[in-house]
Protein backbone atom coordinates (compact mmCIF):
# COMPACT_ATOMS: atom_id res chain seq x y z
CA UNK A 1 0.00 0.00 0.00
CA UNK A 2 1.22 3.51 -0.72
CA UNK A 3 2.25 5.71 2.15
CA UNK A 4 -0.20 8.47 1.25
CA UNK A 5 -3.16 6.07 1.08
CA UNK A 6 -2.24 4.48 4.37
CA UNK A 7 -1.95 7.82 6.16
CA UNK A 8 -5.26 8.96 4.67
CA UNK A 9 -6.97 5.79 5.92
CA UNK A 10 -5.47 6.34 9.36
CA UNK A 11 -6.81 9.90 9.52
CA UNK A 12 -10.22 8.77 8.34
CA UNK A 13 -10.40 6.05 10.99
CA UNK A 14 -9.94 8.45 13.93
CA UNK A 15 -13.19 8.83 15.86
CA UNK A 16 -15.18 6.81 13.32
CA UNK A 17 -13.81 3.28 13.52
CA UNK A 18 -12.66 1.07 16.33
CA UNK A 19 -9.19 2.12 17.65
CA UNK A 20 -7.86 -1.30 16.71
CA UNK A 21 -8.21 -0.29 13.04
CA UNK A 22 -6.03 2.79 13.61
CA UNK A 23 -3.38 0.80 15.44
CA UNK A 24 -3.44 -1.89 12.74
CA UNK A 25 -2.72 0.85 10.20
CA UNK A 26 0.02 2.19 12.49
CA UNK A 27 1.73 -1.19 12.34
CA UNK A 28 1.59 -0.97 8.55
CA UNK A 29 3.20 2.49 8.74
CA UNK A 30 5.99 1.14 10.93
CA UNK A 31 6.52 -1.73 8.50
CA UNK A 32 6.88 0.73 5.61
CA UNK A 33 9.21 2.90 7.67
CA UNK A 34 11.43 -0.01 8.71
CA UNK A 35 11.59 -1.28 5.13
CA UNK A 36 12.70 2.18 4.01
CA UNK A 37 15.33 2.34 6.76
CA UNK A 38 16.68 -1.08 5.71
CA UNK A 39 16.86 0.11 2.10
CA UNK A 40 18.67 3.31 3.10
CA UNK A 41 21.17 1.38 5.23
CA UNK A 42 21.91 -0.89 2.28
CA UNK A 43 22.36 2.14 0.00
CA UNK A 44 24.66 3.76 2.56
CA UNK A 45 26.80 0.64 2.78
CA UNK A 46 27.09 0.57 -1.03
CA UNK A 47 27.99 4.28 -1.12
CA UNK A 48 30.71 3.73 1.48
CA UNK A 49 32.15 0.91 -0.60
CA UNK A 50 32.12 2.97 -3.76
CA UNK A 51 33.67 5.99 -2.08
CA UNK A 52 36.42 3.80 -0.61
CA UNK A 53 37.22 2.47 -4.07
CA UNK A 54 37.16 5.96 -5.52
CA UNK A 55 39.76 7.15 -3.01
CA UNK A 56 42.14 4.21 -3.31
CA UNK A 57 41.72 1.06 -5.36
CA UNK A 58 41.33 -1.99 -3.16
CA UNK A 59 41.40 -5.40 -4.94
CA UNK A 60 39.77 -7.18 -1.99
CA UNK A 61 36.69 -4.93 -2.19
CA UNK A 62 36.45 -5.56 -5.93
CA UNK A 63 36.69 -9.32 -5.30
CA UNK A 64 33.91 -8.98 -2.72
CA UNK A 65 31.77 -7.18 -5.31
CA UNK A 66 32.26 -10.09 -7.70
CA UNK A 67 31.35 -12.62 -4.98
CA UNK A 68 28.19 -10.68 -4.08
CA UNK A 69 27.20 -10.39 -7.73
CA UNK A 70 27.59 -14.15 -8.14
CA UNK A 71 25.21 -14.68 -5.21
CA UNK A 72 22.68 -12.28 -6.72
CA UNK A 73 22.83 -13.94 -10.13
CA UNK A 74 22.49 -17.42 -8.61
CA UNK A 75 18.87 -16.56 -7.82
CA UNK A 76 18.23 -16.99 -11.56
CA UNK A 77 21.13 -19.25 -12.52
CA UNK A 78 19.44 -20.61 -15.64
CA UNK A 79 19.33 -17.13 -17.17
CA UNK A 80 22.75 -15.99 -15.95
CA UNK A 81 24.76 -19.22 -16.28
CA UNK A 82 27.43 -17.69 -18.56
CA UNK A 83 27.78 -14.54 -16.47
CA UNK A 84 28.18 -16.60 -13.30
CA UNK A 85 30.87 -18.71 -14.99
CA UNK A 86 32.83 -15.62 -16.10
CA UNK A 87 32.54 -14.05 -12.66
CA UNK A 88 33.68 -17.26 -10.93
CA UNK A 89 36.72 -17.51 -13.19
CA UNK A 90 37.61 -13.88 -12.53
CA UNK A 91 37.16 -14.31 -8.79
CA UNK A 92 39.37 -17.42 -8.73
CA UNK A 93 42.09 -15.83 -10.86
CA UNK A 94 42.02 -12.49 -9.06
CA UNK A 95 43.42 -10.78 -12.14
CA UNK A 96 40.62 -8.37 -13.07
CA UNK A 97 40.46 -6.98 -9.55
CA UNK A 98 43.99 -5.60 -9.54
CA UNK A 99 43.24 -2.32 -11.30
CA UNK A 100 40.22 -0.07 -11.57
CA UNK A 101 40.36 0.05 -15.37
CA UNK A 102 40.54 -3.72 -15.81
CA UNK A 103 37.79 -4.30 -13.29
CA UNK A 104 35.39 -1.79 -14.88
CA UNK A 105 36.05 -3.14 -18.38
CA UNK A 106 35.54 -6.73 -17.24
CA UNK A 107 32.33 -5.93 -15.34
CA UNK A 108 30.93 -3.95 -18.27
CA UNK A 109 31.78 -6.73 -20.75
CA UNK A 110 30.23 -9.46 -18.63
CA UNK A 111 27.21 -7.70 -17.11
CA UNK A 112 26.68 -4.79 -19.49
CA UNK A 113 26.84 -1.90 -17.05
CA UNK A 114 29.38 0.06 -15.02
CA UNK A 115 30.05 -1.63 -11.66
CA UNK A 116 29.64 1.56 -9.67
CA UNK A 117 26.27 2.50 -11.09
CA UNK A 118 23.14 1.20 -9.47
CA UNK A 119 21.80 -1.83 -11.35
CA UNK A 120 18.19 -0.60 -10.98
CA UNK A 121 19.18 2.62 -12.74
CA UNK A 122 20.81 0.65 -15.55
CA UNK A 123 17.60 -1.33 -16.14
CA UNK A 124 15.72 1.96 -16.62
CA UNK A 125 18.41 3.26 -18.97
CA UNK A 126 18.37 0.09 -21.07
CA UNK A 127 14.57 -0.06 -21.24
CA UNK A 128 14.30 3.54 -22.38
CA UNK A 129 17.37 3.38 -24.68
CA UNK A 130 18.89 6.40 -22.97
Amino acid sequence: MKREDLLKEMKESIGIQDPIVFFGKMIDVFTLMFDKIDSLEKDLKQAKLQSALAIQWEPKLAADMIAKQIEILRQDKDTYFNEISFLKEAYAAGIVTQSYKEFVEFWDNVLGYHPFLDYKWMIIVKRNNI
